[in-house]
């Protein structure tokens, strides 16, 4: 349940005690267990601390900018590095606080200090007349800005990292040189957030604002990792767009992946964004592999593409976490996951499957949609809408191929679309409770 969720549940209980819904003993075990935890900044609050940490940030430069050029170089300084110590001073008060520091003070402490950081390195660049371009100012800001994740636990501050190093990476894709100048580093940077990645065992959870911010930074940070390793393999990535595709495909099946705690296997779809996205780009390149001609182009690249050592690690990364799930039992993540691995056949001796990745894909699908509905009518965990979606998609793009009359089309996209439906309201009757 959300926050959100408790503090309203705690709302009710004296009511429901009132009313004899609920015993004095049990609105008691329902506190204890569904305790709402203050201590987690909310939306509101990180918006507030955030706007109020930026006008006083704004306010600052503007009073500064006005008189600059009347200064000499060691006011410069005093008011490049002034702030700095200032922010300090005040995270180190909320620090010895603790506990009892409210959460969006923590915010506007965080973010005041990360400002100061970026005003300080950017007035000491231009009081020295040092140059540099903005893709290298961002990294050490964010580089600088990384310690406060770990003391303030800020939630501000980890969106800006987050947003900082996949910008960065996406900005290396052909400026960097060498590893550690290039998005190869971005695996590195994401270690930065170490106590905020889902499927650990730490004190708080992620917030879901984290959690997409987390997912959709991993997603660009890794695919720009990925084309900087086919670039620097194969000294060029026009001519092997394919291959920078295929791991493409490994990153995604690995954040899928992407262990949880038991107690988030049944969380909500919007609480795990790794597996929502993961599930719409995987089931899309599992479509896309059912037509003949794209199916052979990615099928001829993809010894390539296992061949290059960034694509060996993503390899050894998912069949940790494919261990992992199993052990998990799910299920149906995996049944989504090995469309990934269909493709994988046609390296068999003699490669006589490539030519039916087409059919094989389109078997599978069908089948693994099927599945997912029949796990469900048979009372164990599947996704059925998943698997309806799926089988439907699998026709529409069947139809879309096929000669048949514009007519024709419409009708049976009309009766899918029913069919669809239908299923669905059947699917929501079934699991209602009985008498409701």
């Amino acid at each position: 349940m959300a926050a959100s969720s408790h503090r309203w549940l705690h709302e009710q209980l004296p009511q429901w005690e009132r009313e004899g819904l609920v015993t004095a003993e049990n609105a008691e075990a329902l506190r204890r267990r569904h305790a709402v935890d203050d201590s987690q900044p909310g939306l509101a609050q990180i918006l507030m601390g955030t706007l109020g940490a930026l006008l006083i940030g704004t306010g600052v430069i503007a009073v500064i900018g006005y008189n600059w050029d009347d200064f000499g170089r060691p006011v410069r300084l005093l008011f490049a590095f002034f702030p700095l110590l200032g922010s300090q001073l005040f995270s180190l008060w909320v620090l010895r606080r603790g506990h009892a520091a409210a959460a969006w003070v923590r915010e506007t402490a965080a973010l005041l200090q990360t400002l100061a950081v970026g005003a300080a390195i950017a007035l000491v660049s231009q009081i020295y007349h040092l140059g540099g371009d903005w893709p290298d100012f961002l990294f050490w800001w964010a580089l600088l800005s990384l310690p406060l994740l770990w003391l303030l636990k800020a939630s501000a501050v980890a969106l800006f990292y987050l947003g900082a190093i996949a910008l960065w990476a996406v900005h290396q894709c052909e400026h960097g040189h060498v590893w550690h100048d290039s998005a190869m580093l971005y695996p590195l940077l994401l270690l930065g957030l170490l106590p905020f990645w889902p499927g650990w065992r730490f004190d708080k959870p992620l917030s879901l604002s984290l959690r997409w911010a987390m997912t959709l930074s991993s997603g660009f940070g890794l695919s720009a990792a990925a084309y900087e390793a086919v670039r620097q393999h194969f000294g060029k990535i026009w001519g092997d767009g394919e291959s920078f595709i295929w791991l493409m495909v490994m990153t995604v099946t690995l954040l899928t992946l992407v262990p949880l705690r038991s107690s988030a296997l049944a969380a909500p779809a919007r609480h795990k964004p790794q597996v929502v996205l993961g599930f719409l780009f995987l089931i899309g390149f599992g479509l896309l592999m059912t037509f003949q001609e794209p199916a052979e182009e990615f099928v001829k690249h993809l010894g390539k593409a296992v061949g290059i050592p960034w694509a060996l690690g993503l390899l050894a990364g998912n069949a940790v976490f494919v261990a992992l799930a199993l052990w998990q039992k799910r299920w149906a993540l995996l049944v989504v996951v090995a469309t990934a691995a269909i493709p994988a056949l046609s390296l068999l001796p003699g490669h006589a499957l490539a030519p039916l990745t087409p059919w094989l894909m389109m078997a599978y699908l069908f089948t693994a949609g099927l599945g997912l509905i029949l796990l469900e009518f048979a009372g164990k965990r599947g996704a059925p809408r998943l698997g309806a979606a799926l089988i439907s998609l699998l026709i529409l793009a069947r139809m879309m191929e096929s000669e048949l009359s514009l007519l024709a089309k419409g009708i049976a996209f009309i009766l899918i679309g029913v069919g669809f439906l239908v299923f669905n309201l059947v699917l929501g009757r079934r699991r209602r409770p009985a008498g409701s």
